[in-house]
């Protein structure tokens, strides 16, 4: 409800003191009663995403039969893990091995290879439902979660499983991740998540997971991933390709994929970053071509943030929303949309629109790009 009404849930940093930083504002989730400051934040969110979905889909398959795709950024432990690893080094400009060795041993005991391994939520989420499987992480970036989703998709249609718990997860509200993307200029210095918006400064770091259950029979769902597809701009570490050429091949193979269908809404990557909005504004044109007035446009990070690995996951579930129940979200903070971001956008508050089929988006750096098609499917 609050999505549809076009709220957000960026507020202050108060988990840690951001005095001084380039953003001091995120999209933060509270931490579970029972999660310790050595937790990995991202196999708490994680899991407790998996158990709904797959409660919900109320699956039964052989184990066998069933994979987990999950995309995730590399494991690197949460905050304070870092921290006290740094500290037991010396904490001075120089690494001092020896000072490591011994004085590491006293947190050894705290830290498991789960905590840092960057392929272990994949591995306890296939535990928890019993999938002995083809296990996945894939990491690429902001990209990660739809390529997640992407893989299981071809991993059905390749006959390796007929289920799979896809998905991503993003748990990045830490002083190590604001710093860092706000040394790369990134962030949004006023703290504002606006997608496509005249006045956009930069985007907002989020956190959640978002996962789904595909499956190889329809069974009672509706909705089908009809067409998938990924590409590399091969430009630039962190800058798109200006003309959106990559994300332009990955909207068209999804598109082409599917066979074509009348794209009622798209749900964007838009960041809310000054460069990133206006080049994929500028692809969603060029792959829709004149079917683009005939469909609406928005980005989940306007209310949620950027989940980062999560981002692309959220985004697929709100387009499965727009074509299962018809409830088009709108682009939270979007007041003013951006002339260079000529789009048909929702603003304000939900729509209701029959879509039969809508495209989602998740672009990263690096240049990967992942596109995918969901699409009514009558009984």
């Amino acid at each position: 409800l609050r999505l549809a009404a076009g709220e957000t849930a960026v507020r202050a940093v108060t988990g840690f003191d951001v005095t001084g930083f380039p953003c001091t504002a995120a999209a933060a989730i509270d931490p579970a009663h029972d999660e310790t400051p050595w937790e990995d934040r991202r196999r708490d969110l994680c899991l407790r995403a998996a158990r709904a979905a797959w409660e919900r889909s109320d699956c039964r398959c052989d184990p066998a039969r069933v994979g987990v795709f999950l995309g995730a950024e590399s494991g690197r432990g949460s905050f304070r893990t870092v921290f006290e690893l740094a500290q037991a080094a010396g904490g001075g400009a120089r690494f001092d091995h020896r000072a490591f060795g011994v004085n590491a041993r006293t947190i050894a005991d705290r830290i498991d290879a789960s905590v840092i391994s960057p392929s272990a939520v994949a591995a306890q989420l296939a535990d928890r439902i019993g999938a002995h499987g083809p296990v996945e992480t894939v990491c690429l970036a902001c990209a990660s979660g739809l390529a997640a989703i992407i893989e299981g998709v071809r991993a059905i249609r390749l006959g390796r499983c007929d289920v799979a718990l896809c998905g991503g997860v993003g748990a990045d509200v830490d002083p190590l991740m604001l710093v860092g993307f706000g040394l790369l200029g990134a962030l949004s210095a006023r703290g504002v998540s606006r997608p496509f918006d005249a006045h956009r400064d930069g985007f907002v770091v989020g956190e959640g997971a978002a996962m789904v259950v595909l499956t190889r029979e329809r069974g009672d769902a509706n909705v089908a991933v009809t067409g998938v597809g990924r590409s590399l701009d091969a430009w630039h570490l962190t800058a798109p390709d200006p003309q959106g050429d990559g994300a332009f091949r990955a909207m068209t193979a999804a598109l082409d994929d599917a066979r074509r269908p009348p794209i009622g809404y798209v749900q964007a990557h838009g960041t809310s970053t000054p460069l990133n909005d206006a080049v994929e504004a500028k692809a969603i044109r060029r792959a829709l071509g004149d079917d683009v007035a005939r469909t609406r446009v928005a980005s989940v990070k306007g209310a949620v943030g950027h989940w980062i690995a999560g981002a692309g996951a959220v985004g697929f579930l709100c387009a499965v929303e727009a074509v299962a129940r018809g409830v088009v979200l709108p682009t939270a903070g979007l007041r003013e949309p951006d002339p260079a971001c000529d789009l048909p956008h929702v603003m304000g508050k939900a729509e209701h629109a029959d879509v039969t089929a809508a495209m989602v988006n998740a672009f990263a750096f690096g240049g990967a790009n992942s596109s995918a098609i969901v699409a009514r499917e009558e009984a």
